[in-house]
């Protein structure tokens, strides 16, 4: 049985859902708490939940454009 590989791009689509999922939910998180400690802690952290964020969607754009570039290719 041969292992099958997945491309190397596909492995930026995973971490840019990830990354941007756990920004989102760290971002969120603050309003949907009902502890009033809880909350001041998360929403202290909004910060990396916005870096996150940034980093997923640049992971997403750069998964999209080498799949544009691959398709444009052929």
């Amino acid at each position: 049985m041969k292992p099958t590989h997945q491309r190397p791009s596909d492995d930026l689509l995973w971490k840019g859902v990830l990354l941007a999922a756990i920004g989102l939910i760290v971002l969120i998180a603050p309003h949907r708490l009902q502890s009033p400690q809880l909350r001041e802690i998360v929403a202290g952290s909004a910060g990396l939940g916005w870096l996150a964020l940034v980093l997923g969607a640049g992971c997403l754009v750069v998964w999209g454009w080498r799949g544009y570039r691959h398709w444009k290719r052929q």
